[in-house]
C-alpha cells in the first residue's frame, strides 16, 4: 500500500532539517530532479523506481563518479553534486564515487587525444582535495564516499574478460567522440567497461553524469542487463560552459569548463574571485548559470528578464543577484540582498 505522508510526518523525528520534500510524490520528485536534465534513461523506468521508493519508504541508490584529474573542484562539477543533494534531499542514498583507479585509465569520452596518465601522487592528492571540497555541496550525514579502486584492484582478469564478452569493439569506435581519434589506446576502451563494473558493484538504480558521459552511463546498463541485474536509470545533465563561452546568433559558443580550458570558478576560490568573474560573464550565458548553478526558481528567472527588459533591474543588480547565490551555494558566505 502507498505509504501515507501524515502519519509517517507523525511518526518521524524532523528536527534534523529534514524537509517536506522527503515525501514527495514520485511525479514531483521526477520534476524537481528533471530541472537542467537534457536526458533519462528511461524516463518509465525511473518513474517507477521512485514509485517503488516511496511505496516502501526506501531511498534509491544513487551514483556520480569523478576521476581525480585536477585537483580542484569548480562550478562545472556542482552541476552534479547539486543534483545529487536534490536527491539527498528527497531522501534517496548518495554514493560520491572518486574514481581513483580508472583516473589511470583516463576517460576518453570527448578527448580529440590521450589523456596523459597520472601518478599515484597526483591522482593521492587530487582525492584528497576532493574530499575536503565535496560537503560545501553535498549533506556529510548522508554522503557516502566511495574509491574504485577498492574493487577494481582486486578484479581478477578472469571477470574483466568475461564482461568484455559482452562488449563489441565495433561499438566503442564508432562512438562519435571516438570514431576520429587515430591514438586511441586500447587501455581507453577498457574505461567504460570498467566505469561500469562500478555501477555493478554498487549496485546502482540511478547514475548522474554530464551529457558527455551518456554512451558510459548505457554500456554499464547493458552490462548490468546481460548479467540479470536490474539496469540502472541514467539522469544526464548538461554542460556547464565555461566563463570565456558568449552568445553569438543565438547559439552558445564556447567550450565547457574545464581546468584544461583555463575557463573555470573554483568553489574553493575567495568570494571577492567569484564575483569578479561572475561579472565578466557575456550576458547571454547568465540565464544558463542562473537554471544550473542556484535554485532560483524558472519563474523567478523569467521575471528577472522581465524587470531587465522593463528597466527595473540593471546587469550590475542581476549580476551580483548570480553571484550571491553561487558564493552562498559553495560558501555560504554571500550577504543578504
Amino acid at each position: 500500500m502507498p505509504r501515507n505522508d501524515a502519519a509517517l510526518l507523525a511518526g518521524r523525528d524532523l528536527t534534523r532539517g529534514e524537509t517536506l520534500k522527503k515525501f514527495a510524490h514520485p511525479n514531483e520528485q521526477l520534476q524537481i530532479i528533471m530541472r537542467g536534465a537534457v536526458d533519462v534513461v528511461e524516463r518509465e523506468e525511473l518513474l517507477a523506481k521512485l514509485t517503488r521508493s516511496y511505496d516502501s519508504s526506501v531511498g534509491l541508490t544513487i551514483l556520480a563518479g569523478f576521476d581525480p584529474s585536477s585537483p580542484d573542484l569548480h562550478l562545472g562539477h556542482t552541476v552534479l553534486l547539486r543534483k545529487m543533494r536534490q536527491f539527498q534531499e528527497l531522501g534517496h542514498d548518495v554514493i560520491f564515487l572518486i574514481g581513483d583507479y580508472t583516473g589511470k585509465i583516463g576517460d576518453p569520452s570527448g578527448q580529440d587525444k590521450t589523456r596523459p596518465q597520472l601518478s599515484k601522487e597526483q591522482i593521492d592528492q587530487n582525492t584528497q582535495t576532493y574530499k575536503d571540497q565535496v560537503y560545501r555541496i553535498l549533506d556529510p550525514e548522508q554522503t557516502r564516499i566511495e574509491y574504485n579502486s577498492s574493487w577494481l584492484t582486486k578484479l581478477p582478469l578472469e571477470e574483466i574478460l568475461s564482461l568484455a564478452e559482452h562488449v563489441a569493439v565495433k561499438d566503442l569506435v564508432s562512438r562519435p567522440d571516438l570514431g576520429d581519434r587515430t591514438d586511441l589506446q586500447l587501455r581507453e576502451l577498457l574505461y567504460p567497461v570498467l566505469q561500469a563494473y562500478d555501477s555493478i558493484h554498487l549496485k546502482v538504480d540511478v547514475e548522474v553524469g554530464g551529457e558527455d558521459q551518456i554512451p558510459n552511463l548505457i554500456l554499464a546498463r547493458k552490462l548490468m542487463t546481460c548479467l540479470g541485474i536490474e539496469p540502472q536509470c541514467i539522469l544526464a545533465t548538461e554542460l556547464l560552459e565555461g566563463i570565456d563561452a558568449h552568445l553569438e546568433e543565438g547559439q552558445m559558443i564556447g567550450k565547457k569548463m574545464s581546468k584544461s580550458e583555463k575557463n573555470t570558478i573554483g568553489i574553493s576560490e575567495s568570494a571577492d574571485q567569484i564575483r569578479g568573474k561572475i561579472r565578466r560573464l557575456d550576458h547571454g550565458l547568465v540565464w544558463r548559470y542562473f537554471e544550473l548553478l542556484t535554485d532560483c526558481s524558472m519563474p523567478q528567472i523569467r521575471a528577472y528578464q522581465s524587470d531587465l527588459d522593463a528597466g527595473k533591474r540593471s546587469w550590475d543588480e542581476i549580476l551580483d543577484r548570480l553571484a550571491d547565490d553561487i558564493i552562498d551555494t559553495v560558501q555560504g558566505t554571500s550577504k543578504d540582498r
